[in-house]
């Protein structure tokens, strides 16, 4: 158990301004904002209790009205908003009201006001790299001593989730899913250069010379692009990065929490990923750029999320595979992360609130199976990794395995700004010829500047 520290809302509320970051950090789900602003605090209406929730995901409010079955969900908001809607109508004597909507690149900031102002919401969404930042100044909850009597078994979890939900020894998050990296594949281009295996399935290279030869074979028998991905906006090149160092048996941040990515293993990373820019990609390609292009044809392999799976399993016009990123060193490794639920320490102090919050997720958590199922995300609970509603979701067979590989950024506070510093400095030797070793260490120095304003 580690030592609770004072409150120092206004401190997290200016720091967490300045490094607000998008959902995932750059997940193309975008919440409008409705301005409608409901007021956090527990209420009763003579039925039960009344709790807020603050979430992004989106607004859906009129395809989802008075929908409980969450089959009919289509995207990442239906499927959170009608597990709402089907816990709300159920006999339970709790009601849930989100507050008004956030859109994805000011969430945090706008969260950070509610605790400024003495007012959170009684459950949250919220990334696991951002656990750090609010759970280090004391304004989560913590639920080691609450979840086995709300019937959520954190041992059923995978081992990246219980990471990912834990800061300094304490729980202090209901993981509900892993989203991350996907190599999407035009199995089509694949098998014009005869990179199929005897059932059609596409060939994945295991080493950094069978990654290269492969998109020569690509694009001399085709007319395509090997390689694309978002290469300046969302950070997507960084998240490549991550997991070919994490691939080498290396770390960008040390046991004490120092950014370390100008090592041997940074520096093998971001050749790759220049030899990728020149060689095989076009790096003017942002996140829509790059998307069109993979599905009009014109690249094999997309560099992406889980988000978008189902998305482009319903628009291409090819055989498409939604496949783990290949281990082209010695282990695997992928950029991961969870969106997760946090209970502010704040709004759940009096019993009848902690309950009902704690009845929320814990429904949630029993659904954890309809929300991989219905975005594409992998679900982090052993028990419910593949079956179920999974069964007949397309593409999940093909990387369910990766929960339990997923490489999340460190739980650091601070690091929304110091992943931010590294994308920029990453970006750089692509876009405008930095000098990569240059890059590398300019990126060092911003990620632990960043990383020092939030210690203690």
């Amino acid at each position: 158990m580690r030592d609770r520290r004072p409150f120092r809302v206004m401190g997290l509320l200016l720091a967490l301004a300045l490094v607000a970051a998008a959902c995932g950090d750059g997940e193309t789900t975008s919440p409008d904002d409705d301005g409608s602003g409901t007021e956090a605090g527990a209420a009763t209406d003579g039925d039960g209790t009344q709790i807020t929730l603050a979430r992004f995901f989106g607004d859906c409010d009129e395809s989802t009205q008075g929908v409980t079955d969450v089959s009919e969900a289509t995207t990442e908001c239906e499927v959170i908003q009608i597990l709402t809607n089907a816990f709300n109508e159920a006999d339970n004597g709790v009601t849930v009201e989100r507050l008004g909507g956030a859109v994805w690149d000011q969430y945090y900031t706008q969260l950070s006001t509610t605790f400024a102002g003495g007012n959170p919401p009684h459950v949250a969404v919220m990334h696991s790299h951002r656990l750090p930042d609010f759970a280090g100044r004391n304004l989560l909850r913590p639920l080691d001593d609450d979840l086995a009597g709300a019937g959520i078994d954190f041992s059923d979890y995978t081992e990246p989730a219980q990471q990912g939900a834990s800061f300094e020894g304490d729980v202090f998050a209901v993981p509900f899913d892993i989203h991350g990296s996907l190599w999407h594949v035009n199995v089509d281009l694949f098998e014009q250069a005869g990179l199929v295996d005897d059932a059609g399935e596409p060939v994945m290279p295991t080493s950094v010379d069978e990654l290269f030869e492969q998109a020569e074979a690509i694009q001399d028998t085709t007319d395509a692009l090997y390689f694309s991905q978002d290469w300046f906006e969302f950070a997507v090149g960084a998240r490549l990065f991550l997991g070919l160092v994490a691939q080498q048996g290396g770390s960008i941040v040390d046991a004490d929490g120092n950014a370390t990515v100008n090592t041997p293993e940074g520096q093998e990373a971001l050749r790759v990923l220049n030899e990728l820019a020149t060689r095989a990609s076009d790096p003017a390609q942002g996140y829509t750029d790059s998307e069109s292009a993979f599905l009009a044809g014109e690249v094999a392999v997309l560099h992406n999320g889980t988000w978008v799976v189902d998305q482009y399993n319903r628009q291409a016009d090819f055989t498409y595979a939604a496949l783990q990123v290949p281990v082209v060193y010695d282990q695997p490794g992928f950029w991961g992360d969870s969106h997760m639920w946090v209970l502010p320490d704040a709004s759940n102090r009096d019993a009848a609130e902690r309950e009902a919050s704690l009845a929320f997720v814990a429904f949630l958590y029993d659904n954890i199976g309809a929300w991989a199922a219905g975005t594409g995300h992998l679900a982090n609970r052993t028990s419910v990794l593949t079956g179920g509603e999974l069964d007949d979701a397309p593409q999940r067979s093909n990387y369910a395995d990766a929960a339990d590989t997923a490489v999340f950024v460190p739980a650091v506070a601070g690091w929304a700004g110091a992943w931010d510093s590294l994308a920029d400095e990453l970006q750089a030797t692509w876009i405008s010829d930095k000098d990569p070793q240059s890059a590398l260490a300019d990126a060092e120095g911003r990620m632990n500047e960043n990383l020092g304003s939030f210690a203690e």
